[in-house]
């Protein structure tokens, strides 16, 4: 069985919009919560007080603002 995806914004409409107001508009039409409540910590070890919906908006945003490394991201 196959899905087919709807878009959110076609290409267009994307170029359109400017650079600054790209995220802000991406991350509200989203619902990262289901995806969230899956990102179970599995070890009692690591760093505390990072919310894991900031890291994984983080990870979605990096390709958009053309961040290629985990330093630049971290920045």
């Amino acid at each position: 069985m196959y899905l087919l995806q709807g878009t959110l914004f076609s290409f267009e409409e994307w170029l359109k919009i400017e650079s600054k107001d790209r995220l802000p508009l991406f991350f509200e039409t989203l619902d990262l919560r289901p995806y969230v409540k899956e990102m179970k910590k599995s070890s009692p070890q690591g760093a505390r007080g990072y919310s894991r919906e900031a890291i994984l908006r983080a990870f979605l945003a990096a390709p958009m603002e053309e961040i290629s490394t985990l330093t630049r991201l971290h920045q």
